[in-house]
């Protein structure tokens, strides 16, 4: 992990550098070197504006870009795809390799951001996140395992707005990588919804090819 700190300068007429009296903080890492909580409390503490930008990749090996607008130290967004708010920051949660970048952008104001959710909401929600990943991970079949479409023992089966977006998009066939890739869920809830699936009888397990 590198931490640099250098004055940020503005130029007068005659060409001098002249110090504006702050220093701007620049953070570099990888999530090796700091976990992302501990990245977050370095930001809050500091009373930080700008933008930390996360190269990440997924416990499926699936890559991801995310962004975290601050103000203040404070969480004003975040972004990953198509993924805003706590579904985004849920997904980077369960990352555990990847590079991080922090840059100051002191043109961010209270006029034009607000802040999205408090800290301890967050740090909450990466929590949540981590465990749930944790639980599903020992929960559902090996890699090697591909997944087809079920027909339940029970004549009417009731199923969630969720559960009906990820059984539309599955074909026989896919692996638990193909259904998580396809959801536009984060990736914790495409787990939990395919377990959720396959307690219900609605998908099945089997080898792959």
């Amino acid at each position: 992990m590198k931490l640099q700190t250098r004055s940020a300068l503005t130029w007068n007429a005659d060409g001098h550098q002249r110090p504006q009296g702050e220093h701007e903080m620049e953070l570099r890492g990888t999530l090796k070197d700091f976990s992302l909580e501990a990245i977050l409390g370095l930001i809050r503490n500091g009373h930080k504006t700008g933008t930390l930008r996360l190269v990440v990749t997924t416990p499926a090996k699936m890559p991801r870009r995310v962004d975290l607008s601050f103000l203040g130290g404070e969480i004003t967004s975040v972004q990953c795809g198509s993924l805003h708010g706590l579904d985004a920051l849920r997904e980077v949660a369960i990352c555990v390799e990847g590079s991080f970048e922090f840059s100051v952008d002191r043109a961010l104001s209270p006029q034009n951001e607000t802040v999205s959710f408090a800290m301890d909401v967050a740090l909450a929600t990466i929590d949540e996140a981590r465990n749930a990943m944790k639980a599903l991970g020992a929960a559902l079949p090996a890699t090697g395992v591909a997944f087809s479409h079920a027909v339940p023992a029970d004549d009417t089966v009731h199923i969630s707005v969720e559960e009906f977006r990820l059984l539309a998009v599955t074909r026989d066939g896919m692996t638990l990588n193909d259904l998580i890739a396809t959801n536009t869920a984060p990736t914790v809830d495409s787990m939990r919804i395919v377990r959720q699936l396959i307690e219900r009888g609605l998908l099945v397990a089997g080898p792959t090819g």
